[in-house]
């Protein structure tokens, strides 16, 4: 038995060998017999069809970061996106009690990287969240209007990217805000003490959160980490060895983080000719752009697996996605450093459920940038990447084997942002992939998927002893 499955296995890897190394990927077969044993192994080719299709900017954006501003590509057409956020009151938030005095109000919207033109002017404005508190409704299709009638302006000003402060590696725009609000929030303070509650509940109810968007330029859009609603105020007060008052300065930092809602909107414009059928390539791009459907005929795959009346094992379907290069260098915006490759039936609730890839339903996609292909990472290993998908077709072959209908699998290939870390595993540190997001950074990319690029190869083998003859 050890020599039959180990014989097995070698004449695959030969097959496997064979065809990684025959671009043609003709069919081939042969049968060894080894004392009676009959073991089949041959090669087949299906064709996989794909096209481009929309997100209708709708995708799910859970970010404690947001994109602020608005760009047009010349291939892609254009993006502008905003955002709606609370902001972080601490438990311990305090002010100084005794004769305290607001004197300057600031929202600092700091930003770590930026898309497009540096020399540009862009507007930002902030206005208050006045209607409704946000909801955890994290699609980018939400409507800013539902939230802010926009009546009430925190902030705004005008910059250009290059010109703004340097804040730490990014920059810092900075918004000069009435001294009133620093005011109310003061005395929603006061009272809040007076009244033994805590104030951060307070504080959510009376001020809902900042809608935040662009008043002016179209050629740059802004990744924003954060934004800091700074109050600085003056009180007095003496020391135990004075025998006068002094003035003392002090502030307090209301911050946009992970631990509050953040929503936010992206509007695409998409040229026409991207949704265009085409027989030689399709697009992606990021934030909530278009992705690619691919079509895997399952049915035929399983009628491919039969085979002198004797259903036969896959063992090997691979696969990956190339970059159609020679048009991609036409292109102003980067390219996803990972994609996600899913059933299109699984999308809805793999980002809500902070959902990991499968290796079954859905993938983890790695871009080669030597040779601008996009390959299938192993399980949830980083490190490790296999374009073979037989466990993923031999999961829908078990699913449908005993019904009629066998329809054609649905796979969307969309950017994600995939973050990762060593993971103790024994006594060695394994590289694994830890969340996936959907990615909220302008990225695009342009794949080739002309039927010489779209073949996956097959390999399937049966063992048939000489005692079942």
């Amino acid at each position: 038995m050890k020599i039959k499955l180990l014989l097995n296995l070698t004449i695959v890897l030969f097959a496997i060998a064979f065809v990684s190394c025959n671009d043609d990927l003709d069919t081939i077969g042969g049968n060894i017999q080894p004392g009676g044993d009959d073991i089949s192994v041959y090669v087949d080719t299906v064709v996989l069809t794909a096209k481009t299709v929309s997100l209708e900017d709708s995708v799910y954006a859970r970010h404690a970061s947001g994109l602020l501003g608005e760009y047009t590509d010349p291939i892609f057409g254009k993006i502008k996106s905003d955002y709606l956020s609370e902001l972080y009151c601490p438990e311990d938030l305090a002010f100084h009690k005794n004769k305290t005095t607001v004197d300057s109000v600031f929202l600092d919207v700091i930003s770590d990287v930026f898309y497009g033109d540096s020399i540009s002017p862009v507007g930002i404005a902030a206005y208050r969240v006045d209607k409704k508190n946000l909801e955890k409704d994290f699609f980018t299709n939400i409507k800013p209007t539902d939230y802010s009638s926009m009546k009430e302006v925190v902030g705004r000003g005008v910059f250009t990217i290059k010109d703004a402060d340097a804040y730490g590696t990014g920059k810092r725009y900075r918004l000069s805000v009435a001294k009133s609000l620093g005011d109310e929030i003061y005395e929603e303070w006061v009272n809040s003490e007076k009244a033994g509650t805590k104030f951060p509940e307070a504080f959510r109810n009376f001020f809902k959160g900042i809608y935040v968007t662009s008043t002016l330029g179209s050629g740059s859009l802004i990744n924003i980490n954060t934004n800091i609603l700074r109050i600085y105020y003056s009180y007095t007060g003496r020391n135990t060895a004075d025998t006068a008052d002094s003035t003392y300065v002090g502030s307090v930092m209301l911050p946009s983080t992970g631990e509050v809602i953040q929503l936010n909107q992206v509007q695409n414009t998409i040229p026409s000719y991207l949704l265009e059928e085409s027989d030689t390539h399709t697009y992606l791009k990021s934030p909530a752009g278009v992705c690619t459907e691919i079509t895997i005929p399952l049915k035929d795959i399983m009628n491919r697996a039969k085979k002198d009346n004797i259903t036969n094992k896959l063992n090997s379907a691979t696969f990956k996605l190339k970059g159609y290069t020679e048009e991609e260098e036409k292109m102003a915006m980067n390219r996803s450093t990972n994609l996600l490759f899913i059933n299109k039936d699984s999308l809805v609730n793999f980002f809500s459920k902070n959902n990991m890839a499968d290796s079954k339903t859905s993938f983890i996609m790695v871009r080669d940038a030597t040779s601008n292909t996009y390959n299938f990472s192993y399980s949830n290993l980083a490190s490790s990447v296999s374009n073979n998908l037989a466990t993923m077709v031999n999961y829908y072959v078990n699913y449908y084997k005993d019904k009629e209908d066998v329809p054609d699998l649905k796979f969307l290939v969309l950017p994600i942002t995939a973050t990762s870390q060593y993971v103790t595993s024994g006594y060695s540190q394994v590289l694994t992939y830890t969340n996936i997001y959907n990615q909220m950074t302008p990225t695009s990319a342009i794949l080739r998927t002309d039927e010489e690029n779209m073949k996956m190869a097959l390999i399937f083998s049966n063992y048939n002893s000489a005692k079942t003859k």
